[in-house]
C-alpha cells in the first residue's frame, strides 16, 4: 500500500476512507479515539500516539510517526502515569 501525497496532514478517518459512527460513551478512552481519527496527524502528541497504538488504531501511519518521534528522542512518553502499589 502507497502513502498518499502529503498523508502526514491528513485524519486517519481520511486515509482509512471510514467513518466511524457516532457513540456517546461514559468512556475517556473511547471518546479520545473517536476524536483523534479525526485530528490531523501531524498535529498529534507523542499521548496521542500512545493511545491509539495501544488500541491498533491506524498503525500503517502511525508507527512511521512514532518511530521519527523516538529517533529524536528515545526517551519520549505520552502522559501514560504508571500506578504501582
Amino acid at each position: 500500500m502507497k502513502l498518499e501525497k502529503n498523508w502526514r496532514y491528513k485524519t486517519i478517518e481520511h486515509l482509512e476512507k471510514v467513518k466511524w459512527p457516532c457513540h456517546e460513551f461514559n468512556s475517556f478512552l473511547v471518546n479520545r479515539m473517536q476524536e483523534l481519527r479525526k485530528i490531523p496527524l501531524n498535529k498529534f502528541t507523542t499521548e496521542d500516539l500512545r493511545i491509539m497504538i495501544g488500541q491498533e488504531i491506524g498503525l500503517y501511519y502511525l508507527i512511521p510517526l512514532a518511530l521519527e518521534k523516538l529517533t529524536d528522542n528515545l526517551w519520549a512518553e505520552g502522559d501514560f502515569l504508571k500506578v504501582t502499589s
